[in-house]
């Protein structure tokens, strides 16, 4: 296998353990990840050679991304409704507990 499949394999592996990352929750390793798959990118755009491998290196990458984004924002959406929710019953413990404190002083 030459250089350049070599970094190709490279960049995808890191995407992929990106994603990985995501599914784990490990969110304060993404930012390693996606600074070592930029050095990945910049090395293999020098080595190769074949516009058509480097634009379809560049869509994978790409698509990839946006994959990450998607399920990025759903995790906050996720979280978001979490935090709400539990917002809701902490509101609701509280008001019945002031209820059971009202109708004991009565």
């Amino acid at each position: 296998m030459n250089a350049t499949a070599q970094r190709k394999e490279q960049l995808l592996h890191t995407l992929q353990q990106m994603h990985a990352m995501l599914d784990e929750n490990r969110w304060r390793r993404m930012p390693a990840l996606r600074q070592q798959l930029m050095v990945l990118f910049e090395q293999y755009r020098q080595m190769e050679t074949n516009d058509a491998a480097l634009a379809d290196v560049k869509q994978t990458l790409r698509d990839g991304f946006a994959l990450l984004i998607a399920r990025r924002e759903q995790r906050v959406d996720e979280l978001s409704k979490k935090m709400e929710q539990h917002r809701d019953n902490k509101e609701g413990v509280l008001a019945y507990s002031m209820m059971a404190l009202l109708t004991e002083q009565a």
